[in-house]
């Protein structure tokens, strides 16, 4: 099934490591972590987190509830949020949070079709169903933009990302899949959109980035009305995996190599910057274990590096506040707790 084949996917995603084309010798500064102790909350694991109002809305992918919501301003546990399940309220497999100027946090449930908007009320936070139509069951990720427009990063054809309306038709489409030679470029364009599967945000102003976590890719592109323009694709390394055809046919899925690092893991954009959370461990050293990474990649939008970050805990998902010049993250000390690093 598609579904067992993503979340395969998405548990053993793995790099083939080489030195990038867009470091330029640049100094890794060390940052140190600041604890947010809130002995109320218990999150299981921790999949995203994006600044809400005045807090923080925080993923859970092991709990009987979502989302965790914390109010930074009063310092305190507000409480948990969204159920698990088939209703219409409920959620079964949400992607990644994406922030809407702080105001509202947006979320695809990949598996219901769905995107939902969380915003701040009384109460916490409020969960709506976004007016949005889809049977495209290859994407994997959608993010509102615009006046009834929708990105989406999955495998429509044989391109990575696509503007969508309400209905969930295809406007545009944008980026081959890659391939690193003729005897990958034969491999299933399925396939190897379950190889090069990432993270992909959108900034207010529409530019796009998409980083890939089985090697160490960057997309960048621009979105100019209803059209996908791209900007800089940096490729240092391809993905080492074979298709899966156990499944029999109309099944599809992957296997990687286990000792090649897994790279970036999360992302965070500014107008100006893109943060890269990256691991550079192989999937044979975490075994059963979460993600967790140590380092941050700051770039520019012509995806220059500007910066490495090493962190002195690692994280399993971050968000960048620039105005208030730090990162929020959930890391395992050794359970999850929420930390925060303070910006050079």
């Amino acid at each position: 099934m598609l579904k067992n084949s993503v979340l395969f996917c998405l548990l053993s995603v793995f790099l083939f490591g080489c030195k990038s084309s867009s470091e330029k010798g640049i100094a890794t500064v060390c940052l140190t972590h600041e604890e947010i102790k809130l002995s109320e909350m218990m999150v299981g694991v921790p999949g995203s987190i994006q600044r809400l109002g005045d807090g923080l809305l925080i993923m859970d992918l092991k709990s009987d509830s979502v989302f965790h919501y914390v109010d930074l301003k009063e310092k305190k546990y507000v409480g948990k949020f969204g159920a698990v399940g088939q209703g219409p309220d409920e959620f079964i497999h949400l992607g990644r949070l994406h922030p809407a100027q702080g105001k509202a946090v947006y979320g695809y449930d990949m598996s219901k079709l769905e995107m939902k908007v969380m915003t701040p009320d009384s109460s916490g936070i409020r969960i709506e169903k976004v007016r949005f139509d889809s049977s495209d069951r290859w994407a994997f990720d959608v993010i509102p933009y615009g006046q009834n427009r929708f990105v989406a990063n999955g495998c429509f054809g044989d391109s990575m990302f696509a503007i969508l309306d309400s209905l969930g038709n295809q406007v545009d489409l944008a980026g081959e899949y890659p391939y690193k030679d003729e005897s990958e470029k034969t491999i299933s364009a399925q396939n190897r959109a379950l190889a090069y599967q990432g993270i992909l945000r959108v900034t207010p102003k529409g530019r796009l980035a998409f980083a890939t976590s089985m090697s160490k890719m960057l997309f960048l592109y621009d979105i100019q009305e209803d059209r996908l323009i791209q900007r800089k694709v940096i490729i240092d390394s391809y993905g080492e995996y074979k298709p899966d055809t156990s499944g029999g046919e109309g099944s599809y899925s992957v296997v990687h190599n286990g000792n090649l690092p897994y790279c970036y893991n999360d992302l965070s954009v500014t107008e100006d910057r893109i943060y890269a959370l990256y691991s550079g461990r192989t999937y044979k050293e975490y075994g059963l274990a979460e993600f967790e990474c140590a380092y941050i990649y700051v770039y520019d939008w012509e995806g220059n590096q500007q910066a490495l970050y090493e962190l002195d805990i690692p994280l399993l998902c971050f968000c960048v506040d620039e105005q208030a010049r730090c990162i929020y993250g959930m890391a395992n000390h050794p359970d999850p707790v929420l930390v925060r690093f303070p910006l050079p």
